[in-house]
């Protein structure tokens, strides 16, 4: 099973890596469904945001301001996932945080009209609400999958914490 979660972790960090759109990744998602794989709150927290930030001391560099406020949405979407107790409600708040937080953050890092760059924005974040949708979808339809298979209802990063123990 560690082996599993290894190997699922590592599909994450090169999924950053392997030339896909910057607004095409499964992190948004991850964040969208940690709740649903621990009840651990401080791991539904940071695990996306130790992602991002490991693998971000890879990529092009991004504004600090900027690099910040993506750091904090990462770190909301799980709360905000728990508080809506729905995939789609949780998916579309979190590209919405994104979509007016990041955006806002770009704007005052750069300049300009804040409506000409929220309008701006949106064709990358209709893509990263997409991308969102389907790799939630996926970890959604993964889990049923498991469940159904290890005859449990004790979520899976849970799982691994109560073999240790």
């Amino acid at each position: 099973m560690l082996k599993n979660v290894v190997f699922f972790l590592a599909l994450l960090i090169a999924s950053r890596f392997i030339g896909l759109p910057t607004n095409f990744t499964p992190l948004l998602a991850l964040a969208v469904f940690m709740p649903r794989l621990t009840d651990d709150k401080l791991i539904q927290h940071l695990l996306p945001v130790c992602i991002i930030a490991f693998t971000n001391l890879f990529l092009q560099p991004v504004n600090s301001i900027v690099f910040f406020i993506m750091l904090m949405v990462f770190a909301v979407t799980p709360y905000i996932s728990r508080k809506s107790d729905s995939l789609l409600w949780g998916s579309l708040s979190a590209v919405f945080i994104w979509h007016v937080t990041v955006n806002g953050a770009v704007w005052l890092s750069s300049g300009g009209s804040l409506l000409n760059t929220l309008i701006a924005a949106i064709p990358f974040d209709f893509k990263l609400a997409v991308s969102t949708g389907l790799y939630v979808l996926l970890f959604h339809f993964a889990e049923n999958f498991y469940m159904s298979v290890s005859q449990s209802n004790i979520k899976l990063i849970d799982k691994l914490v109560l073999a240790k123990t």
